[in-house]
């Protein structure tokens, strides 16, 4: 049996309904039911691309709308090689964001682009985001565009 690490931590509000509406997204994509453990695990590979894929402040921004800190209590068991991959992230993401990224953060980050991965919109307004909170989340919601290089005109 494959070695795990069990986490215990208090998040948000909006948090939580993250959770859950990305257990249900990847439950309809599949046609079976997930969990977040499951949720995690599918995704762990995907948070070491993240820097690559989002601009910092576009990261920054959902960290600050959907907030690690929070009365919600979750527990939850992953994989051990998810749990050391998404902790290796955080670091990164860390140095990228210049801002301390902890793991609950970094699965946040994680949770953010399956939604956008997804193209769930209507996923806001299930967050209980407030109009305000939603228009500024919904800017964050693209993905860099790494293929188009800027050019500038010739100086004559």
């Amino acid at each position: 049996m494959p070695a795990e690490k069990a986490y215990q931590i208090s998040v948000s509000d909006h948090y939580f309904r993250l959770t859950t509406e990305s257990i249900r997204l990847l439950s309809n994509k599949h046609y079976s039911y997930y969990s977040l453990p499951m949720v995690i695990n599918e995704r762990a590979d995907r948070v070491t691309e993240l820097a690559d894929s989002y601009d910092a402040e576009d990261m920054r921004n959902h960290l600050r709308i959907i907030s690690s800190d929070g009365g919600t209590e979750i527990v939850f068991t992953i994989l051990e090689t998810s749990a050391d991959t998404i902790e290796a992230a955080a670091l990164a993401l860390g140095e990228v964001l210049g801002q301390r990224v902890l793991l609950p953060d970094a699965v946040s980050l994680m949770l953010f682009d399956l939604v956008v991965e997804r193209n769930a919109t209507d996923v806001l307004t299930k967050l209980g985001l407030t109009a305000s909170e939603a228009e500024s989340y919904r800017v964050s919601l693209k993905k860099k565009d790494t293929n188009v290089i800027p050019l500038r005109p010739k100086r004559q």
